[in-house]
């Protein structure tokens, strides 16, 4: 039966920063962890779908080992956050045997769930190819062929989305004329369906596919700044799109 809200596991995003601070002969250093998508989140409090955040930090030890305990979840999101965080458990670390991850998630995609990742310096390739998936079971499953190095395209002057498909459940319904994005991940097409391209590039932006029972879909930018414009934050249509998306990939009604 279709459901009419959709479970959302979304992972990655925060930062640590911490910073040394330099007064004459003395020093001192500060640091905190951005909890950067507490206010997106807050956003969706009167849509359909329904997040649980489990922020950077808390991946390697709390994400989900099981194909039972991800089908929680209609949907699994990983946005911003790199292949080793996943991948090295802290009982790895010490030579325990543990499942991989993001093995088990192309799992619970073929079973029916929803997967997706979205851009950021620490999606597909990478700030220097740090996240480092193109060597991982998500490159089989995403519809996308992801660098093995450095995939970001920074774009300061801004770059425009161009809707190739409009009847698409996602972007219906929505303006086609998108805000500017100041960046993206750099991926070609391998399958599925591209539903929005970079005007200029003419680079892929959204592309999604169905593998198995379950949805899969690779968001080439960032839900936040810098990527994620001011003006993207302020579309009318932002909270539209993302909804549309979640509930599409969740299989939820639309």
């Amino acid at each position: 039966m279709p459901k009419s809200s959709v479970r959302v596991l979304l992972a990655g995003e925060t930062t640590f920063r911490i910073h040394t601070h330099y007064k004459g002969f003395a020093a001192y250093e500060t640091a905190y962890v951005t909890l950067s998508l507490d206010q997106f989140v807050s956003r969706f409090k009167d849509t359909r779908v329904e997040f649980t955040f489990m922020p950077n930090h808390e991946v390697s030890v709390r994400f989900p080992l099981t194909l039972e305990e991800m089908q929680q979840y209609d949907a699994i999101v990983i946005s911003d956050a790199p292949a080793d965080s996943f991948l090295l458990h802290p009982d790895t670390m010490t030579g325990a045997i543990k499942p991989n991850r993001l093995r088990v998630i192309g799992d619970y995609v073929r079973a029916g769930g929803g997967f997706a990742m979205i851009g950021g310096w620490m999606s597909f390739g990478g700030f220097q190819g740090k996240a480092h998936y193109a060597y991982t079971p998500l490159a089989d499953l995403l519809p996308v062929t992801i660098d093995r190095g450095d995939d970001r395209m920074e774009i300061p002057e801004g770059t425009y989305p161009e809707v190739v498909r409009g009847d698409h459940p996602i972007l219906a319904g929505l303006s086609p004329d998108w805000p500017d994005f100041l960046g993206y991940n750099r991926f070609a097409a391998r399958g599925g369906e591209t539903l929005l391209r970079f005007r200029e590039s003419g680079d892929p932006m959204l592309v999604v596919d169905h593998v198995g029972s379950g949805r899969v879909a690779a968001f080439a930018s960032d839900i936040l700044p810098h990527w994620g414009s001011p003006r993207f934050q302020e579309w009318p249509d932002f909270i539209r799109f993302w909804e549309n998306f979640f509930v599409w990939l969740g299989a939820a009604e639309s």
